[in-house]
């Protein structure tokens, strides 16, 4: 299994400028996680008052592997 680190990217427009910001994560489980939790609901409510409807929040995984879990070989069996 392979995970890569992912952004939870938060972009708006202010004042004619696109804005993106980024928190990182091990993976994307993690970032889901933090986009359904109550913090970042409050955060972008906050931000969707001020800013209106052009604000958009979402999980983007990088190519940069954070995990990544190699099958174990098999010993050799002698057979008699």
């Amino acid at each position: 299994m392979i995970e890569y680190f992912t952004a939870l990217v938060i972009a708006y427009t202010l004042q004619g400028h696109n804005i993106e910001t980024a928190v990182w994560f091990r993976n994307e489980r993690h970032c889901l996680r933090a986009m359904s939790s109550r913090t970042f609901d409050h955060m972008y409510d906050y931000m969707y008052e001020l800013y209106g409807n052009d604000i958009s929040m979402g999980c983007y995984p990088s190519e940069k592997v954070s995990k990544l879990v190699k099958p174990k070989i098999r010993p050799l069996i002698k057979s008699n």
